[in-house]
């Protein structure tokens, strides 16, 4: 039951439980609770992202078909183990779909990028790489 608060403008701030059973689990430079949301919010680095992604490429390596729509429950669940197991961060299958729905994006812009002939990778720092006329075509476009 909520409890509602008299003659003040200020909204009660309470935390929303994590998944985490113990709140070492919990790693603040990586995982943060937003009280007006009803799922943790999950800062993913580059570890995470690899722990998540080599993961569910061996589950589609090892047979365990893809849903029509992506992945199935079981093959984030290994996601979400992989990524606690390696980096400590408690993820929600939520927070794992999403990350993969930003990841999606991520790819299909530096596609794009990439399909432009005057943009290409540097292998070495794993970037693009275009003169600054091909930039600012394309910010200007």
């Amino acid at each position: 039951m909520a409890h509602q608060r008299q003659g003040s403008a200020t909204p009660i701030r309470v935390p929303r439980p994590t998944t985490a059973t113990d709140t070492d689990d919990i790693d603040t430079n990586t995982t943060q609770v937003d009280p007006n949301t009803k799922i943790q919010q999950v800062c993913w680095n580059d570890k995470m992202d690899g722990f998540m992604i080599i993961t569910l490429v061996h589950q589609v390596l090892d047979g365990h078909k893809r849903s029509d729509n992506g992945f199935t429950s079981f093959q984030v669940s290994k996601a979400n183990e992989s990524v606690k197991h390696g980096c400590g961060v408690v993820v929600s299958d939520k927070n794992v779909r999403a990350r993969l729905k930003i990841l999606k994006k991520e790819y299909a812009e530096v596609n794009h990028l990439l399909s432009i002939s005057s943009f290409g990778w540097d292998a070495e720092t794993k970037r693009i790489t275009a003169d600054s006329l091909a930039w600012d075509d394309l910010v200007n476009v």
